[in-house]
């Protein structure tokens, strides 16, 4: 049997633990140099993440530091990315190309946060709800009149690429003809699929984005 004595010392110290931890977790919200911030419950247990001088922080309840990097991030978000019921950490890099994210996925058997390679190559990703397949886009010139998109899945924790829809709509700019090239790709060697008209993509509603999202959607199969 616990003493009372001991009894009531254990208890303050679970008080003054919880304390100080609550004052680590405040302390980021009264910080003016912190920015960007959000919370999340994972796996029960609670986390804040924050940027600060282009520095990204994740912090547990207790006030300890799970995760940091430091890029030029613009902004961070929590967010279920592969839809396994976790909520990853996504990173969004300032450049040139639009919607560049650094990704860090949940890994349920550690508790921490792992990032996946490669994974800036692909801008603006979407997941298929078909398959464990995304589908990203970024501009490649020409006022973004040439544009591509590539189909790619995460194997262990790595972004892999294995297709690629390159639109040339240039004015046959460098002996390239305006087409929609459509490519296979195995260990990032690209091999010509089939070619289609670059009148294709004002078919649908939202143009090439409608063309994009509608043919990986029915085609996808035959690049696994």
């Amino acid at each position: 049997m616990i003493q009372p004595t001991r009894l009531f010392c254990l208890i303050i110290l679970v008080i003054l633990s919880h304390s100080v931890a609550a004052q680590k977790w405040d302390k980021v919200y009264t910080d003016t140099n912190s920015f960007v911030i959000h919370t999340a419950t994972v796996a029960g247990k609670k986390y804040i993440g924050f940027l600060k001088y282009q520095t990204y922080y994740l912090l547990n309840y207790n006030g300890d530091t799970v995760l940091t990097k430091s890029e030029n991030y613009l902004d961070a978000e929590f967010n279920d990315f592969n839809k396994d019921g976790y909520q990853d950490v996504i990173l969004h890099y300032s450049g040139n190309a639009s919607y560049v994210l650094d990704l860090f996925l949940y890994v349920p058997i550690t508790g921490k946060w792992k990032e996946v390679k490669n994974f800036r190559d692909f801008p603006a990703p979407e997941k298929l709800k078909q398959a464990k397949l995304y589908y990203s886009y970024h501009k490649s010139g020409c006022a973004d009149m040439n544009w591509d998109s590539d189909l790619f899945y995460i194997q262990n924790y790595k972004a892999i690429r294995i297709g690629n829809i390159a639109g040339r709509q240039c004015d046959n700019r460098d002996r390239v003809k305006d087409a929609v090239y459509i490519y296979k790709v195995r260990n990032d060697r690209e091999k010509l699929y089939k070619t289609l008209p670059i009148e294709t993509i004002w078919k649908y509603k939202d143009f090439k984005w409608g063309f994009i999202r509608e043919y990986w959607k029915k085609n996808y199969k035959l690049f696994i």
